[in-house]
């Protein structure tokens, strides 16, 4: 890293004020994660455009399949981000480029044991999830591209793009993952229609691994390029110390259970909306797609304020800490509110432009009405889970995070879709997600405003070991 870039990125750390020292780090953040939205929907857009419902259900129920490799990414990206932050702010670099060669090194091998396992057993997982005719054909094809050839390429894109923005490059961050997402919008058209390859489902799910394996080049030549970078691709003895590695891994362990409980919820959805049909299957697809661009912005707002959090928590800045904190939930809520308006002033035109099916319409409107109401409340969840992560809270994160996604509506599901048939379904995500974030609030405060004060210099700070 030259001394300039350096210069300046300490500057929006410790001393810029914070509004613009958490712009800094957000916009780009944000942006990518706009991008990366396109890239999740762009799937399901240009395979509705076919007009065939049951190719749209096969790409819904791969949809939580697919999440399992953001859960790695979030396991070793987020953990390892976490423990940089800190470690940089204490100025232990050492540590901090252990931290990151553990972490890309940790979600390659858990991306390339994902693969295997879907490589031997796609069929049969696919079937247990609710997949049968020709419903579980186009699934399988999808799976082939996305995760049996495109899971390493895919987490280790992630994994790099959380890295790199803990060490202060949030540009390059979301350069990385928007052209990944700018390709992916380009290359579906192209081999999913017959004026093109002619692929279908399959064709999307080609376009997704291609956009994945330019994503993760673009970091790895960044990296590389970049003098004095803390981000190695380097392996060493240290960084597979066991004590490193649970650091990295309890920290990462809530955003993992989030994203794998988020998983399972979904696999619980498909598996109980199968008895309502494709059109059902479908219309809960395209309105949770929909509703996945605001919770994926409000996540990206409170993921790239991460680093902030964690480098003046570790620094012993507890001001600038708590002004950080405060000012990102303002954006945070802010704009799911926006989000909110949004969704139940234009759902039917929302769900129309992605499959022009009367019936998939119907559900997806009525499904999307339902969850939308969940936005703000998962924005107070995101915000407490990224707190605790920055800080090192891992026990109160893990909490939040299991709470928010299958503790609660997970049940919910069971007790409400025997009373509203398929709508009961859709009811529970809004109900767990308030009740979490009621509990967040509490959490949250209590650590806001506690008199304690965060040292930067304590040993237990830099291990990623605080009390919870």
């Amino acid at each position: 890293m030259d001394t300039t870039a350096s210069q300046r990125e300490k500057y929006i750390f410790e001393c810029a004020p914070v509004p613009k020292a958490v712009a800094a780090l957000v916009l780009p953040t944000v942006v990518s994660q706009l991008i990366t939205i396109v890239y999740n929907l762009a799937d399901t857009f240009f395979v509705g455009r076919l007009g065939d419902e049951t190719m749209v259900a096969a790409v819904t129920l791969c949809m939580p399949i697919y999440m399992l490799l953001t859960a790695l990414a979030n396991l070793f990206g987020i953990g390892g981000a976490s423990v940089m932050s800190r470690a940089l702010g204490s100025g232990d670099r050492s540590r901090a480029s252990s931290a990151a060669a553990f972490s890309v090194w940790g979600g390659v091998i858990a991306a390339a044991v994902v693969s295997l396992a879907f490589g031997f057993f796609r069929t049969p997982l696919l079937t247990a999830f609710g997949a049968e005719g020709a419903r579980l054909q186009y699934a399988s094809d999808y799976l082939i591209y996305t995760i049996v050839a495109g899971a390493i390429p895919t987490v280790l894109s992630s994994v790099l793009s959380h890295l790199v923005r803990a060490e202060g490059k949030a540009l390059h961050s979301g350069i990385g993952l928007s052209l990944g997402g700018l390709l992916n919008v380009a290359l579906d058209p192209l081999f999913v229609f017959e004026e093109g390859f002619g692929m279908g489902v399959s064709g999307a799910a080609l376009a997704t691994l291609i956009s994945n394996v330019v994503s993760a080049i673009y970091f790895v030549v960044v990296i590389l390029r970049s003098r004095g970078s803390v981000v190695t691709l380097r392996p060493s003895r240290r960084a597979f110390s066991p004590r490193l590695a649970a650091s990295v891994l309890s920290i990462g362990l809530p955003a993992c259970l989030m994203s794998l409980m988020t998983t399972c919820s979904n696999l619980v959805v498909n598996y109980l909306m199968a008895a309502y049909g494709d059109a059902a299957i479908a219309g809960i697809g395209v309105a949770k797609r929909i509703n996945m661009a605001s919770f994926a912005i409000t996540q990206g707002i409170t993921q790239g304020a991460l680093p902030l959090i964690g480098y003046n928590y570790a620094s012993g800045n507890s001001a600038r800490m708590r002004k950080s904190i405060l000012f990102m939930t303002a954006c945070t809520l802010i704009f799911a509110a926006i989000c909110l308006v949004i969704s139940l002033t234009c759902s039917e035109r929302l769900v129309r432009a992605f499959i022009d099916n009367d019936k998939t319409v119907r559900y997806g409107t009525r499904f999307l009405n339902i969850i939308c109401y969940a936005v703000l409340s998962a924005g107070i969840g995101f915000v407490a889970v990224t707190v605790f992560q920055a800080t090192g809270k891992k026990g109160r994160a893990l909490v939040l995070s299991v709470l928010r996604k299958g503790g609660l509506d997970i049940p919910l599901m069971f007790i409400l879709d025997p009373i509203y048939p398929a709508v009961g379904i859709a009811m529970a995500t809004p109900i767990a997600d308030y009740t979490a974030a009621l509990i967040a609030l509490v959490l949250l405060g209590t650590f806001l405003f506690s008199p304690k004060k965060p040292s930067g210099s304590g040993s237990a700070l830099r291990e990623g070991t605080e009390p919870v």
